[in-house]
């Protein structure tokens, strides 16, 4: 599992590698490639999950847990997804959910770095609730000067859950060379090291919301909440009363339209959107009463993040900076997936 960054080695003439994400609405691979060193999108593609996932582990074994679909169904997917992307790398890397992982920033008195160390693991114990034998664990210690404690931030992911994937890449002839926090990849391709200014990063599921607070590239803290983007859709479908289908479509296509023609739906759209990011801008202003590094930014990212007219209804609540994440920004690609892309 790698922690602050994910170093893969690209080699001129490598295959590349294959990037895949499985959330609960839709599945998303990307194939990059090195080309005088640069990353270079070759292929992209994505599937919904609902054709796929009608069984569920729990319902078939009685028990629950991360990625509760059949392993089959996911491996059945990713098979259909790569083939139907041209995506010929065998080379995986997995994002896991961050609310399949335990991260915390811990402080502690400025000792040696052996020391800290040898005390994580003891330490990380009051926070987890797995015994250590079951999970795998990482860490990075910050040292800010301005600072009077160290801080670690540590993320733990049971190894059952990354067990799991191993299972599904065989099952789906994928060497996995490595498994990500999603948070950790947000923070690496939307975030800069060189960037001084605190910035939240919403990521907005169907089904969860993550905000990770980032500065200088390293993660300062990060939060789940229980609500995500389908609860909009949810909505518009009993309001309307409409198949979800169909209230996914008007989501997409109209949101937080000002068009009087459109004001059936966005009366039903705009409290649900207004009411999620007060919760999340209530996160946000807990954490800068906790530190003199205050969050000046947001980056809005996710299948979520493209709702009409979402970034004006944030700027407006939070009187802070707000865009949408371009995930591609620091890689290149041809200029006939520009349109897409964005």
């Amino acid at each position: 599992m790698q922690l602050p960054k994910l170093n893969l080695g690209f080699g001129t003439g490598s295959a590349g590698y294959v990037g895949i994400d499985v959330g609960a609405s839709s599945v998303k691979v990307v194939e990059l490639r090195k080309e005088k060193d640069r990353a270079v999108l070759k292929s992209y593609g994505e599937l919904k999950t609902a054709p796929y996932f009608k069984r569920t582990a729990e319902e078939i074994s009685g028990t629950g847990g991360f990625l509760r679909y059949l392993e089959t169904d996911i491996a059945a997917m990713l098979h259909d997804v790569l083939r139907e992307s041209n995506i010929t790398s065998k080379q995986a890397v997995f994002s896991i959910p961050t609310v399949s992982a335990f991260i915390m920033l811990i402080d502690f008195p400025r000792l040696p770095p052996e020391e800290i160390n040898a005390a994580i693991p003891f330490e990380v114990k009051r926070y987890v609730p797995i015994p250590l034998s079951e999970i795998s664990l990482d860490w990075e210690i910050i040292d800010e000067e301005e600072e009077k404690k160290l801080k670690v931030l540590f993320v733990a992911v049971p190894k059952e859950i990354i067990n799991k994937y191993k299972r599904i890449g065989d099952l789906a002839k994928l060497d996995i060379r490595a498994v990500e926090v999603e948070n950790f990849s947000f923070n690496r391709s939307l975030a800069r090291r060189d960037h001084d200014t605190p910035t939240a990063i919403i990521h907005l599921g169907a089904q969860t919301t993550n905000i990770t607070i980032t500065k200088k590239g390293i993660i300062r803290a990060s939060h789940n909440l229980e609500r995500g983007s389908h609860e909009i859709t949810r909505m518009l479908s009993r309001a309307l009363t409409i198949d979800i289908a169909r209230a996914e479509e008007f989501k997409r296509s109209m949101g937080l339209s000002d068009r009087p023609e459109e004001k059936e739906i966005v009366d039903v759209i705009a409290p649900v959107a207004d009411s999620l990011f007060r919760e999340i801008l209530r996160i946000i202003n807990s954490y800068n009463r906790s530190t003199i590094h205050k969050v000046e930014r947001l980056i809005l990212s996710g299948g979520g993040a493209n709702l009409p007219g979402l970034v004006d209804l944030v700027t407006k609540l939070s009187t802070l900076e707000t865009a949408r994440a371009n995930p591609f920004s620091k890689v290149t690609y041809p200029a006939f997936m520009q349109p897409i892309l964005r």
